[in-house]
């Protein structure tokens, strides 16, 4: 059950505490191609450009029906499938620099919400989490990555609430969580939103892309440019009365977050506004094992502002969590055989943090396979060969095991990283001892 959101329609300017409630949904937030296949790669702008292989993809597009509407879409790519859900502000061309390099490994969906973009906006109440799993049932997916920014990530979490066996991973960019209310500051961004400029929709669309300083960083100035001709094109998407429409999940999200058993990166432009990155904290103290990302040099829009961070960003989560779910469900070999072939293609790059492999090889000692243990620190020390405490590790592995010499052989190199390391010198007079 939802129920319709407290909102109403007003004839008369809205008051800032109530705007400024829906701008918790909206701000943390060309010409229309008909239904059939174009292609992407190989032209287009900055963003499009930005790390896009040479060769093209083939876009399927098209509108799925919703109740009481349509819902633009568009899709490209073969594989495990990604839902890319946007903010509040800028439709599915947020996700442009993306999309194209998704579909090089992945199959990718993007559509627009209600009154955004191409979709028809609505005309009595809707559900965003009921237009979303229309949006897979109409499209055919059974399982999808959820990448959402903003807003679009707080549908994420309802969503991935309302049907955890439809979601694989979420990747959330400067999420909200509903449940979390907001401050003052953020409702009129610390002063600078007034009344009159929530009244008027062209002066709240110049507002977002040239002065408010959380949206986009103030040295954006090519993605705040990109920004205002995305909203000149589509200047529907600053339209308020639509939020009036839409219904709520009977349940916040805020207390229900532990419940969420996927992996979950959650990323947040440094200059954002500070009601997002406590949001972004809530989210990643809430979702067991979520990671937290600060991107430098952005603000709310961290996709078209800093497109090469968030997909580096987006593209190691997605191995680690291959990575992650190849332990699991194949077992320790075909882990180091799944990370010698990431090896290959990402050198510099590990699929796994330090600590987080570490836990799992001792969750292997504590439950007495050592072999598997020793196989993952020595993967540890393969990525992290500047590390004394991998070796400490391993050399701690080996000993379990009883291999004294080479139990002694690694920590000595622990402690040639690592002067000290106490504990290592202590554990080598000790084996050395017992010979």
């Amino acid at each position: 059950m939802q129920r319709a959101s407290s909102l109403r329609p007003s004839v008369y300017p809205p008051s800032i505490a109530v705007v400024g409630r829906m701008l918790g949904v909206v701000l943390c937030a060309a010409a229309v191609l008909p239904p059939g296949e174009t292609w992407i790669g190989g032209s287009g702008d900055a963003w499009a450009q930005q790390d896009v292989p040479a060769e093209s993809t083939r876009i399927q597009s098209g509108f799925i029906d919703v109740d009481g509407g349509r819902l633009f879409y568009e899709e490209a790519g073969h594989g495990d499938c990604i839902v890319l859900v946007h903010d509040g502000l800028i439709h599915h061309e947020i996700w442009d620099a993306q999309f194209p390099v998704f579909a090089q490994t992945h199959r990718v969906v993007r559509y627009d919400r209600r009154g955004y973009g191409k979709s028809e906006s609505p005309e009595g109440q809707y559900s965003n989490i009921a237009d979303l799993r229309r949006v897979f049932e109409q499209l055919g997916i059974e399982r999808a990555w959820l990448m959402g920014m903003s807003a679009g990530g707080g549908l994420c979490i309802d969503f991935t609430l309302a049907y955890p066996e439809m979601v694989t991973g979420l990747v959330l960019v400067g999420a909200v969580v509903s449940g979390f209310d907001y401050t003052q500051h953020m409702y009129t961004r610390g002063g600078r939103l007034t009344a009159a400029i929530y009244g008027d929709p062209e002066a709240l669309r110049l507002y977002m892309v040239t002065t408010d300083p959380y949206e986009m960083a103030p040295s954006s100035t090519a993605a705040r440019a990109r920004a205002r001709a995305l909203l000149e094109a589509y200047p529907g998407n600053a339209d308020l009365e639509k939020h009036h429409l839409a219904v709520s999940p009977d349940t916040p999200a805020l207390g229900r977050l532990g419940e969420i058993r996927v992996p979950a990166l959650i990323l947040v432009g440094e200059h954002d506004i500070p009601d997002v990155h406590a949001h972004a904290g809530a989210i990643d103290a809430g979702i067991p094992d979520a990671r937290r990302v600060v991107v430098s040099g952005a603000g709310h829009l961290v996709p078209l502002e800093a497109p090469a961070s968030f997909l580096s960003e987006a593209q190691a989560f997605l191995r680690g969590a291959h990575f992650f779910a190849t332990l699991a469900e194949e077992g320790v070999a075909a882990a180091v055989a799944e990370f010698a072939h990431s090896r290959q293609t990402h050198p510099d790059e590990a699929p796994f943090t330090e600590g987080r492999l570490n836990n799992e090889a001792y969750q292997r000692i504590q439950s007495g396979r050592v072999d598997e243990a020793i196989e993952l620190f020595k993967l540890n020390v393969q990525a992290y060969p500047e590390s004394w405490n991998v070796y400490d590790s391993l050399a701690e592995g080996y000993m379990t095991r009883g291999d004294t010499a080479l139990a002694i052989t690694y920590y000595e190199k622990s402690l040639e990283l690592n002067p000290d390391n106490t504990g290592a010198r202590q554990r080598i007079e000790e084996l050395r001892g017992g010979r």
